[in-house]
């Protein structure tokens, strides 16, 4: 599908009848990442609408023009308002997606019901502590079928290597990441102080980082959690950066529990 915004076509798939779920990717990849990660929770759960769409120059949507992180929040904000105009929403946003995610939230508050940071960017930390990239659980054989350049980038997105992630690898990410439209995002950081917040966000929240995460600094995470006095936080073992396959059955069951939270919240304050 498209949605057609003032300067800008953005492609993105709907699933589902009820409450707005609207996820953000990250980048360089398009939204098929994290879809892949959540469509299984809600085959198993009715009642939300799910947007996943492509951020400027990810997947089918151009980024010409785009060379601003400020820039990219105003296409995720205009998006939300021209599929659900003066509707509330659950938010979820995946390593940069969770960046924008809490942009998304600073800009909107009353209409977030409940947000979910996946392993989340966190603007330029330059004294991030990150681990150097190295699998916990070693496959040679395996990733001797990858070119050396996707052996590279294969071992610096997940700690755990075997069949299903490799295939997975394979699939989703390789395809995800191949696209027309790369983003020429200049500045990445906000014009704003993401971090100054005069309101705490004091709706359901979920805080996943991994611990072996060579992206993103778990011990950086933890600086996320004052503005949101109902955040869960967990730092899990054996996860890179590709914690919703490498902890498929953890990541599942938290993400579950954080949705009950918000339908619980949602039945109290309607």
């Amino acid at each position: 599908m498209e949605c057609q915004l003032v300067d800008l076509t953005l492609h993105y798939e709907t699933f589902g009848q009820g409450r707005p779920f609207v996820t953000i990717s990250g980048i360089p990849s398009d939204h098929r990442i994290i879809l892949n990660w959540m469509e299984p929770i809600f085959d198993m759960r009715p009642g939300w609408q799910r947007f996943y769409f492509d951020l400027p120059g990810t997947g089918r949507t151009s980024g010409e023009g785009i060379t601003s992180i400020d820039q990219v929040l105003d296409v995720v904000c205009d998006f939300i308002e021209a599929v659900i105009p003066a509707r509330s929403f659950t938010l979820l946003g995946l390593s940069v997606g969770g960046y924008l995610a809490r942009g998304v939230v600073q800009r909107k508050p009353a209409s977030v019901d409940g947000l979910c940071l996946l392993v989340p960017w966190l603007s330029d930390h330059e004294d991030a502590k990150l681990p150097t990239p190295l699998p916990l659980v070693k496959d040679p054989v395996l990733v001797s079928q990858l070119s050396r350049e996707d052996a590279e980038k294969f071992e610096g997105l997940a700690v755990v290597q075997n069949q299903e992630i490799l295939d997975w690898y394979r699939e989703v990410v390789v395809p995800a990441r191949e696209s027309p439209n790369r983003s020429m995002i200049e500045k990445t950081t906000y014009s704003f102080d993401i971090d100054k917040v005069s309101t705490p966000f004091e709706k359901p929240t979920l805080i996943l980082m991994g611990r072996q995460d060579s992206h993103v600094s778990y011990r950086d995470g933890w600086d996320l959690l004052k503005p949101y006095p109902r955040a869960t936080f967990a730092i899990l073992d054996r996860a890179g950066h590709a914690l919703g396959v490498e902890q498929k059955g953890l990541f599942q069951a938290l993400i579950t529990e954080w949705l009950d939270r918000v339908e619980e919240y949602k039945s109290m304050t309607t």
